[in-house]
């Protein structure tokens, strides 16, 4: 590990040539031994802090953070960082001398000495305070925004289902002998159900639920909701299920995870008014903090159990997926839907302390991941990972290609930790361009759904034009087996959905790259 960490100082003693820069640059910066000792601090660091260094030389970092930052430390940035060797931009929350707090990103890397044994870090903070306030003022924003077309929604929604109650009341006020008088009762406890159901389902945005979590197999609530909708959907719709082997068990309420379902697949099927697919997939996967960082999540590094559902549907345009969880959004024509089923999903998912994330494109479909964070004891049991050899994969050349930025970076990033060659492309065009002028690569790891006329399959479907014994991974955020079904794949490609854990990325492409 020591060998692929850079090193910025491999002196000793009074030769660190950063005892200046501690002492007088205008610098947030400290340093740590293997137990989270603060060996050094700047200047400029504890007098924005309120600390002589001296206050806080000797004490362990942590000591100096809010609760909720000492526990995430202590569970995962620490651990990572005396693993990998380097953290980038985690978020902490430090704690002033007079009990303020400020919000800063820190990163740090890790000095080895010449044998490679773990001598100290270099943390560097920035200052996030203004970013936050700027955060905190949209996030207010955009709640009162949503609370302003929620409370519309609620007020439209429960007006039409108290006239209801009312009208069917005074009917019988008026003539309590009505021969519909079963009629008009039958009528007002409907709307009243109706509006319990209503309630429900707020509570249920709103993460108010109460909730009855118990350790289960989401295996079983995909195969359950599988022979369901097999036996109510139109024989022209088909269903494919996919569950992942030795699937981790979760912490979640049964019911509402039933319901939450139910409720993606219907929407499903609606996309689907003459004909499609619908696929559901589980499997086991890791988030990372880079994951976290680029998508905004708002939930912690771990393992997650995750569903996928996805269709052949008509899709989503921009817009419309900008919205697709907000309350009382809808699609449907008028009385065909409430505009509740997705914004409850997403605040089960949220109250069980997971995330949803959803995918479409106009005219190609949709899929909807949910992750719910694996059960504790499933955490207390968890396998080792494989080793895999690395014998004979360094210097091989390794044809990235993925549109989105961010995560381009990320696996280009884990592939050269390897020592590999990376070419990138952003789109399946650019890719066959560079094979087209004589680019020949050891291993394709493509997106499936790209801008532009070449999506994956058909990248690797011309790649292998040029060289037939080219090794493909697909890497999407759709689920794989769903997404190149029918187009002539060989059966040998590697298909890993999004987010991908570094392990399970890097083990992939070398089993790969010995294959050769």
């Amino acid at each position: 590990m020591a060998n692929n960490i850079l090193r910025f100082w491999t002196g000793s003693g009074s030769e660190n040539p950063f005892d200046a820069l501690f002492a007088a640059a205008p610098i947030l910066m400290h340093s740590i031994d293997d137990k989270g000792v603060l060996l050094e601090v700047s200047r400029f660091w504890a007098d924005k802090l309120g600390y002589a260094r001296d206050e806080m030389v000797g004490r362990k970092s942590v000591e100096f953070l809010t609760d909720a930052s000492r526990e995430y430390a202590t569970s995962t940035v620490l651990p990572e960082f005396f693993r990998a060797g380097s953290i980038y931009n985690i978020p902490y929350d430090f704690v002033r001398k007079d009990g303020s707090t400020i919000p800063v990103l820190m990163s740090a890397i890790a000095q080895y000495d010449q044998a490679g044994g773990y001598v100290r870090s270099l943390a560097v903070m920035f200052d996030n305070t203004e970013a936050t306030r700027v955060e905190t003022e949209l996030r207010q924003k955009q709640r009162a925004d949503a609370i302003g077309g929620l409370v519309a929604g609620v007020a439209h929604d429960f007006n039409n289902l108290l006239a209801v109650i009312q009208g069917n009341l005074e009917f019988l006020e008026n003539d309590p002998d009505d021969p519909d008088r079963a009629e008009f009762i039958a009528s007002a406890l409907s709307s009243a159900r109706r509006g319990a159901t209503l309630t429900q389902q707020l509570l249920t945005y709103g993460r108010k639920a109460r909730l009855t979590p118990i350790i289960y197999d989401l295996n079983v609530a995909v195969c359950d909701a599988d022979r369901l909708v097999r036996r109510l959907f139109p024989a022209s719709i088909d269903i494919e299920t996919v569950t992942g082997g030795g699937l981790w068990k979760t912490n979640v309420d049964a019911a509402l995870l039933e319901t939450a379902i139910l409720n993606i697949l219907n929407n499903a099927r609606d996309a689907m008014p003459d004909r499609g697919r619908i696929t559901m997939e589980t499997r086991n996967v890791r988030i990372d903090e880079r994951y976290i960082d680029a998508r905004g999540e708002e939930i912690r590094p771990g393992r997650y159990v995750m569903l996928a559902i996805s269709d052949t549907g008509s899709g989503m345009d921009a817009e419309t997926l900008s919205r697709v969880f907000d309350p009382f959004f809808t699609t449907k024509p008028v009385g065909k839907g409430t505009g509740l089923g997705l914004s409850m999903v997403f605040g089960f998912v949220k109250q069980s302390n997971g995330t949803i994330r959803a995918y479409s494109e106009k005219g190609v479909g949709s899929t909807f991941r949910l992750y719910l964070p694996v059960a504790a004891t499933e955490a207390e049991t968890e396998p080792s990972e494989k080793l895999v050899s690395r014998a004979g994969t360094a210097g091989k050349t390794i044809l990235l290609v993925e549109d989105e930025e961010e995560v381009r970076r990320v696996l280009a990033r884990q592939l050269l930790s390897e020592n590999l060659n990376i070419i990138q492309a952003s789109s399946g065009d650019l890719a066959y361009q560079e094979l087209a002028s004589g680019l020949r690569p050891d291993l394709l790891v493509t997106d499936i759904v790209m801008p532009g006329s070449l999506q994956g399959p058909e990248l690797a479907h011309r790649a292998r034009g040029l060289m037939p014994d080219l090794r493909v991974m697909f890497v999407s955020g759709y689920p794989t087996e769903a997404a190149i079904h029918g187009n002539g794949i060989r059966a040998d490609d590697r298909h890993l959905i999004k987010p991908v854990g570094e392990t399970e990325f890097l083990r992939n492409v070398l089993e790969l790259l010995q294959d050769d």
